[in-house]
């Protein structure tokens, strides 16, 4: 199954390890945010983000499953926009939340787990 991760960007090495498990499933992760590169420098900041909007967009359309982290509050708001064009593909794509729901829009998710062991064990079953 193709799997999108959003999370708060400074979970990145947390999510990593998750991505790793996903992987020795047999799952795909699609999302590659965890693992961006620095800017080039003669890049202007808008182009940038532009840029990353744009592919992590492409990702999560090319999704099975998207799974939204909400163990921490963001701030920017970056992984509710995520999750709200997830939630706008209706039923193309599973949206899962890791975490508590933090507004009414995350009780639209198909299915939501405490922790991320919750989540990976189902995933397990689903490989």
């Amino acid at each position: 199954m193709k799997v999108y991760l959003a999370a708060r960007f400074e979970r990145r090495h947390e999510i990593r390890p998750v991505r790793d498990d996903l992987w020795k499933m047999g799952h795909e992760v699609v999302s590659t945010w965890f693992d961006e590169v620095a800017r080039r420098e003669d890049m202007p900041i808008d182009t940038f983000y532009k840029k990353l909007a744009l592919k992590d967009i492409a990702q999560i359309e090319s999704a099975d499953l998207f799974i939204l982290d909400t163990e921490i509050p963001s701030e920017r708001g970056g992984k509710e926009v995520e999750y709200g064009y997830a939630i706008g593909q209706f039923q193309r794509i599973m949206v899962w939340i890791v975490g508590p729901a933090r507004n009414v829009f995350h009780q639209l998710a198909d299915r939501r787990f405490n922790t991320w062991a919750e989540c990976l064990i189902v995933l397990g079953e689903m490989a």
